[in-house]
């Protein structure tokens, strides 16, 4: 991967898509978390959930989250990423955007111990989704169809906006390799 982001509509097969966005929204363990972000408490606008290697810590926003396996849907997409996409994964972490009051500001996936690449799978709902690459000060955008997928270098910043206008429930799955590291 060159950090170019590059899009891949219909990665996964629709009737593939709809199976697996069905088993997610109701066998993730979904939680709603509270983070401090410059010195207050912000409830994240949106669900979360992670899986991983056993013992692999992804911390972001001064928060741990302790991976303890894969789901086997989970683990059979990330072996198919890494057979024809090519990327290395020990974590997935999931957002769950019921609406289109939840949504994900602008930010870089550039914590310490993780790896740049990453692949973000889009399930559910048409979002619009911003980037702008490193040093740039115009973004682009990018509908995320469902069974989608985007790999792209985690440096670029990039969001997942609010809108007002009515939109269904979205999953997005952005696998990533992590430092082992336990807390």
């Amino acid at each position: 991967m060159d950090g170019q982001p590059c899009y891949r509509a219909g990665f996964l097969a629709p009737a593939e898509a709809d199976a697996l966005f069905q088993d997610l929204r109701d066998g993730v363990a979904w939680r709603r978390e509270r983070l401090q972000l410059f010195g207050r408490p912000v409830t994240v606008p949106r669900l979360l959930g992670w899986y991983g290697d056993s013992g692999v810590n992804y911390r972001y926003a001064a928060a741990d989250h302790l991976c303890e396996g894969w789901l086997p849907s989970l683990a059979a997409l990330r072996a198919r990423l890494r057979r024809e996409l090519g990327l290395s994964s020990n974590l997935v972490l999931l957002n769950r955007y019921r609406h289109g009051r939840d949504y994900m500001g602008w930010h870089r996936d550039d914590e310490t111990g993780l790896q740049p690449a990453i692949v973000s799978l889009s399930l559910g709902a048409t979002r619009r989704f911003l980037l702008r690459p490193p040093g740039a000060d115009r973004s682009w955008g990018l509908d995320l169809e469902h069974g989608s997928a985007l790999t792209m270098d985690g440096r670029w910043r990039h969001s997942l906006p609010r809108t007002r206008r009515p939109v269904g429930e979205r999953i997005n799955l952005t696998f990533r390799l992590v430092d082992r590291a336990r807390p």
